[in-house]
């Protein structure tokens, strides 16, 4: 997935990356970070709201923190 988005910059392709990240475990939040403070095409508030229903919450609430979606992180 990351080979894919050094030759392409999409929105699925990051979504799918951050998840991927959320999905891994603790061991991979730092990437998460660090990947969601550069620039991206993702859709932050998506890919949290999808991180809770799977129950991923360390990640959901990062992804959250970084969008300012206070009600969520409540």
């Amino acid at each position: 997935m990351l080979m894919a988005r050094l030759t392409l910059k999409q929105k699925v392709i990051d979504e799918e990356l951050i998840f991927s990240y959320a999905k891994c475990g603790d061991k991979y939040l730092g990437d998460l970070e660090n990947f969601i403070s550069d620039p991206n095409q993702a859709d932050l508030l998506k890919v949290g709201e999808r991180c809770f229903e799977n129950k991923v919450y360390q990640a959901a609430k990062i992804l959250f923190q970084r969008v300012g979606n206070n009600q969520k992180l409540a």
